[in-house]
């Protein structure tokens, strides 16, 4: 699943016009879900069947092969799935993908593919007519998926591809039960090309132009949580961090943070069962961000340095998304989760400022 948002840093400057090859695919999907809890054995022999159709642009031009070091493809599509159980049900999903394609014969590339969006599912908990869905709990859910790809231009219009998946879908913990459902597929399709560019093969430049700007950053977030599945009451988790981010180039960040928050469901929970609950989380993390112009996509893996209630383990991941509204100020949202179960998502606002200044430097192609 992270190679989904390591991948969205490749979506580079596509307000500038170059040269690129436009297709539209259809593919065909068969897998197999992966059991990851006890609470989702009913899911278990399930083979999901499934139907997409892509609109895609792969930009082959000198300026996004030497930014990116590759040929990125990005892209739409429409899913469908029927996941061969009737507690799960079908689902269509809306999709954006990115490919870094690297050329390895002169028809032939290869690529990681990550994707995202919304999937819209028929068969959601109800206690009365749907008690058994463990899985998923709303009707409309966090779509994820990552892989890898082959493709193979057959002709001057029609090409092939093959990918093995890995697909994901939750709700991010906004309402219980969200186990999620985990599935692979492997799957086959038929490309045809829309417009009449010819690729062309590129070469590295020797130098790009680079900017390294370091900052320290300070923010709020605020989320909610419920107590027991199938409650409408929502109780306050308040959030609060710091940190410090140095620019390695034009795409890339890396950082250090130091994070609290106060889970106010677990602290309710606490009064109604006299249990001894932990609902407090301090921690440490290191940072990863890729930076797309106002926006920055970003990802962490923290630690508890404060021991956490026994039900969470003692390390989390968190993926974020930033859109910087002025000079110091930044939106944006995340999703945190321990393992493969999401344990919030938040809205976040930030101040940040340079600690050092502009320094353009040349950026040299290693050996």
């Amino acid at each position: 699943m992270r190679f989904v948002f390591i991948l969205i840093s490749l979506q580079i400057y596509h307000s500038v016009n170059g040269q690129s090859l436009k297709s539209l695919n259809l593919n065909g999907h068969y897998g197999f879900i992966f059991v990851h809890s006890k609470d989702v054995e009913n899911t278990a022999g399930s083979r999901p069947i499934g139907l997409s159709v892509e609109y895609s642009k792969l930009k082959f031009d000198s300026i996004s092969f030497n930014y990116a070091r590759c040929y990125p493809k990005t892209g739409f599509g429409l899913v469908y799935f029927n996941y061969d159980n009737h507690v799960l049900g079908h689902s269509v999903s809306t999709n954006y993908f990115i490919e870094p394609n690297l050329l390895i014969s002169k028809r032939t590339m290869f690529a990681p593919r990550g994707s995202v969006g919304l999937s819209f599912l028929t068969n959601p908990y109800h206690h009365v007519t749907n008690p058994n869905n463990n899985s998923y709990s709303l009707p409309i859910s966090v779509f994820l998926q990552v892989g890898l790809i082959i493709n193979h231009q057959l002709s001057k219009r029609i090409g092939l591809n093959l990918s093995a998946n890995y697909l994901h879908i939750s709700n991010g913990g906004i309402k219980d039960p969200n186990k999620g459902i985990n599935w692979m597929s492997a799957c086959i399709g038929v490309g045809y090309k829309l417009n009449n560019d010819e690729f062309k093969k590129q070469t590295y430049s020797t130098e790009i132009r680079t900017q390294k700007i370091n900052r320290f950053e300070i923010g709020l977030y605020s989320s909610s949580k419920i107590v027991s599945k199938g409650e409408k009451q929502r109780y306050f988790v308040p959030g609060i961090f710091t940190a410090y981010h140095k620019q390695l180039n034009n795409l890339h960040s890396i950082g250090l943070f130091a994070d609290l928050h106060f889970d106010y469901s677990l602290a309710e929970k606490q009064n109604r069962t006299n249990e001894a609950l932990h609902y407090h989380f301090a921690s440490l993390a290191i940072d990863h961000s890729f930076l797309m112009g106002r926006f920055k996509f970003w990802q962490q893996a923290g630690y508890y340095f404060l021991e956490p209630d026994e039900r969470f383990i003692k390390w989390y991941h968190r993926w974020g998304l930033n859109y910087q509204i002025t000079k110091h100020i930044a939106l944006g949202g995340s999703v945190k989760a321990h393992l493969h179960v999401a344990h919030f998502a938040d809205l976040r606002i930030s101040y940040s400022f340079p600690i050092n200044k502009n320094r353009s430097l040349n950026y040299v192609r290693p050996v």
